[in-house]
């Protein structure tokens, strides 16, 4: 009822008369009336995934043809979110939340060639009745997306975000915590998890680096951790995946202390995870979030999440004189600018060394023939 075609290489191996011109991978299916309808994407899986979604919606009966003109934003973002298969799982997560949370409750049932900018603004107004403006944001961005491919795909002229406008997003400053402060906390998380504290402080890892930190990326030896993928797991058993950025890639310095904290624990199997729960499997999100919120009971002070120890470790770095770039290069940052957006009002102000160097270098000579 549907298939996967390759435009490039036909079934003998060699190449077609289409090869290297536009997308490679072609969906096919046969509508109810017997027309058959095709739709090409760069990417194998994605054509997979659309031609499973066709045939799913014809089986079950509520198939729309992409170009019948009737098809509604909630069928065409079922569609879209089925060919966003180079996203990570926990994005994948993230965006199945906004569509089946504001996205088509508010907006589904429109035809996508009747939905309008005015929609769309009355669909974040209603969303702010109960969002922050940061999630509406990241609604409005997929919504974007989704309208974007429709648009790509000529099941729209043009996308109707234009001229949307959205709440402001205010920024607070980060304030980190200080090192009595992760002591304390330290001291009062439940022992499976305060060693994790300690090396979160001491490297400045993300939450999810951390966690999936497994023995053979660290070298002892050399005081070096390899920082080359992270824990997507949500469950018991470790699964991996690609960092945030091409930029998180990196290698980061410990020092002697967090190497003793290490050798400590004796030796370990070099594939297993050096920081794991109270029964040794994967420290999912959900697990480090509940420990987390269980030392903030007792700690209101130490704010939300482990993210809060990427801080701390910045704000030392600053408080040492480092720059941005190397604060930028330690914490696995795109580029200071990054940096800068984040931690710059934690940088101490240049005025004092500004007028240290130019204040009486040029004086006022008083001379007697004038």
């Amino acid at each position: 009822m549907a298939r996967v075609e390759d435009r490039w290489i036909r079934k003998d191996k060699k190449r077609s008369s289409e090869y290297g011109k536009g997308k490679r991978w072609r969906a096919v299916w046969v509508e109810p009336d017997g027309t058959e309808k095709k739709m090409s994407f760069t990417n194998k899986d994605a054509a997979k995934a659309h031609a499973a979604t066709m045939e799913a919606t014809l089986i079950s009966g509520t198939y729309h043809s992409p170009n019948s003109g009737t098809m509604t934003v909630g069928e065409w973002a079922e569609v879209w979110y089925t060919a966003q298969v180079h996203q990570r799982d926990g994005s994948l997560d993230q965006i199945r939340r906004r569509l089946d949370l504001n996205i088509i409750p508010t907006l589904g049932r429109i035809p996508l060639k009747d939905l309008t900018r005015a929609d769309i603004q009355a669909a974040i107004a209603d969303w702010a009745e109960t969002l922050a403006p940061s999630t509406i944001k990241l609604s409005y961005v997929y919504l974007s997306g989704l309208l974007k491919a429709a648009v790509l795909d000529k099941h729209l002229k043009s996308s109707p975000t234009a001229g949307v406008r959205l709440p402001k997003v205010e920024h607070a400053p980060v304030r980190p915590l200080d090192v009595q402060q992760v002591q304390r906390l330290v001291e009062v998380m439940k022992p499976a998890h305060r060693e994790a504290v300690v090396f979160a402080a001491a490297t400045g890892l993300r939450p999810s680096e951390l966690f999936g930190v497994t023995w053979d990326r660290v070298d002892l030896d050399a005081g070096i951790v390899t920082v080359d993928r992270q824990l997507l797991t949500t469950g018991n058993i470790p699964k991996f995946g690609p960092l945030k950025t091409q930029a998180s890639y990196r290698s980061v310095k410990i020092g002697s202390a967090t190497i003793l904290m290490l050798k400590a624990r004796g030796a370990q199997h070099p594939e297993s995870l050096v920081f794991t729960n109270a029964i040794g499997g994967a420290c999912s999100r959900t697990t480090r979030g509940e420990a987390w919120r269980w030392a903030r009971e007792r700690l209101p002070f130490i704010g939300d999440g482990w993210h809060q120890l990427r801080h701390h470790h910045a704000s030392l770095l600053i408080a040492a004189g480092l720059s941005p770039v190397a604060v930028a290069h330690r914490l696995g940052h795109k580029d200071a600018t990054e940096t800068l957006q984040t931690y710059a009002h934690l940088w101490p102000t240049d005025d004092d060394r500004m007028v240290a160097a130019t204040d009486g270098l040029i004086t006022l000579t008083v001379r007697d023939d004038v």
